[in-house]
């Protein structure tokens, strides 16, 4: 077997040339992150930190087909942000959907979801469940080949046919996968992850700020978020990984900090402000009042009710809400000045720790003593309280945009005023990023106050705002079920004539392709092949399109 090496031992030269090598490689990687394709993208560490991690193997040996598909993605979302136009799409959950979707010229992505692929029978273990997060990591990204498989061959397909009817316009099958990357996890796991979706086919990933372990599905309660330089950790690993690879995969970072309750570790001061606690001195821990009815073996239902009595009584809030409550309106107002002053003009930050944030209202009224605590309210777990709003999702936001291709903010409601909002404070900043919107359904949308003009513009106002990748994730989910569901009850007692009148003519009227499901699959394309191995000798015999295929009545 023939080891291609990209440096060589040369003997007669005063000693191993790896010093030429790195240099070139180095000038090389540099090139590359000066493109436009890296214009605005941050990295924490140096060229030669990847050279070095690369091995022998060269570049050229070792092609991604998704970092092609992936400079297809970018190019997209570059004239869509500038022409402030939406890269919606679906959802999708199999090649079925996948083509269909592929043959709608004006959706030009696909989207995986890892809900979908936790809830329809494609993980490894082909365990159902609901999206906890707790399926293997090789999940969404087998999904992701199984999809770009399913691309590959309707693309050879699609050209095939193009030639042999002499015109050049043929289905785009090869549309971007973007893909559910889930929480990513510790930097190693979120390298190998990023290293599965990059050999498997997905153009672009997105990695949310939960925990692994306290993952929620976005729309689901007890949501537990990571410290923001956890999330930052992860950003950079993935980057690291696909430098390595040389490729041009995109990063979404998505924040679910606007709805969480729940934060995993109070170790970055970026989240201190935050993070809530109790005023009263007195209190016991309610993780220490917990432990002694489980050693005393008190029924469950009586530990619930004690749980909701705690946290309902005894009011919590973050260390600047314990500094309003304290204070006078003046001493407020001074609190606040001051706080702004430290961040803009001393620290040149944009955040404060606890401890800064105290010395502050010390400074203000010295004469009061403001007793904060933000263990005493701490699950069993450990996680600290949060207070999930907006200011917090836009601050870990502007701490992952440089870091990323995307940003991705988590919502509970579809709501245009606030992502005008966000959109706002992160173009402030920084304007060159393009930002994303889940259309979930998991929204009641017709109870959310929109007319039916407002549902039809609202991802193209959205786009105006920067929000360029919209889409349905769950799109196909929805869709399975109640096509399926229909034909289902139909059937049942209207048997073949609800099947023709439900399925089949309404294939027909729309010129649905799978109307003709060898054909849709690739018998022909398959055919073809088979013609030239055989030089066609058997195409009378063993063409699949001979007087017995059944789909010549259509």
């Amino acid at each position: 077997m023939l080891i291609i090496k990209r440096f060589q031992h040369n003997s007669s030269s005063s000693g191993y040339p790896m010093r030429r090598f790195f240099e070139n490689e180095t000038s090389e990687l540099k090139a590359w992150w000066d493109s436009p394709r890296f214009a605005n993208v941050k990295r924490p560490y140096q060229p030669i930190d990847v050279i070095k991690h690369r091995g022998s193997m060269p570049l050229s040996a070792t092609h991604y087909p998704s970092s092609y598909q992936a400079g297809k993605l970018f190019k997209l979302l570059q004239e869509n942000f500038q022409n402030k136009t939406p890269l919606h799409t679906l959802g999708v959950i199999d090649p079925v959907q996948m083509t269909q979707l592929s043959r709608c010229e004006q959706l030009k992505v696909v989207y995986l979801s890892g809900w979908a692929c936790s809830s329809t029978l494609v993980t490894p273990s082909n365990e159902v469940s609901p999206d906890f997060g707790d399926y293997p990591y090789t999940t969404v990204p087998n999904q992701v080949e199984r999809i770009f498989k399913a691309q590959q061959l309707h693309d050879r397909k699609a050209f095939l046919e193009s030639f042999e009817s002499k015109t050049d316009k043929m289905v785009d099958y090869l549309k971007p996968i973007i893909a559910d990357g889930d929480m990513g996890g510790s930097p190693n796991m979120c390298m190998k992850l990023a290293k599965l979706f990059a050999e498997k086919g997905a153009a672009a990933i997105h990695l949310e700020d939960q925990l692994l372990g306290g993952k929620r599905c976005g729309h689901l309660g007890g949501a537990v978020i990571v410290p923001t330089g956890d999330q930052l950790s992860r950003l950079v690993a993935t980057r690291f990984q696909w430098d390595i690879m040389g490729t041009e995969n995109l990063i979404i970072a998505r924040t679910d900090s606007c709805n969480a309750k729940l934060l995993s570790s109070s170790s970055d001061p970026r989240d201190h402000e935050f993070i809530k606690g109790v005023i009263d001195p007195n209190l016991t821990a309610w993780s220490e009042e917990l432990i002694d009815m489980e050693t005393t073996n008190t029924e469950r239902s009586i530990i619930q009710e004690r749980e909701l009595k705690w946290y309902n009584n005894n009011q919590l809030m973050t260390f600047d809400e314990a500094v309003e409550m304290k204070f006078n309106n003046e001493e407020y107002k001074q609190y606040l000045t001051t706080k702004k002053h430290m961040m803009d003009k001393e620290l040149k930050r944009p955040y404060l720790s606890l401890s800064e944030l105290k010395m502050i209202a010390k400074r203000v009224s010295p004469s009061k003593e403001i007793y904060f605590n933000w263990d005493i309210p701490r699950t069993k777990e450990g996680y600290f309280m949060f207070k999930g709003c907006m200011e917090a999702a836009t601050r870990r936001s502007l701490v992952f945009a440089p870091y990323s291709d995307m940003t991705w903010l988590e919502t509970k409601t579809p709501d245009l005023v606030q992502a005008k909002d966000f959109a706002r404070n992160i173009h402030d900043v920084y304007p060159w990023v393009k930002l994303v919107y889940n259309l979930s359904p998991s929204f009641n949308w017709t109870q959310n106050g929109f007319s039916e003009t407002e549902l039809k513009s609202f991802i193209w106002d959205l786009a105006k705002e920067g929000f360029i990748l919209q889409l349905v994730s769950l799109a196909g989910l929805h869709v399975n079920a109640l096509s399926f569901w229909e034909l289902a009850q139909g059937f049942q007692s209207g048997g073949m004539d609800a099947y023709v009148k439900q399925i089949q003519q309404r294939e027909k009227e729309t010129d649905c392709d799978v109307l003709t499901h060898q054909k849709w699959s690739g018998a022909e394309y398959i055919d073809s092949v088979l013609q030239v191995i055989q030089n066609g000798s058997s195409s009378h015999t063993s063409t699949t399109s001979g007087e017995s295929y059944t789909e010549s009545q259509f």
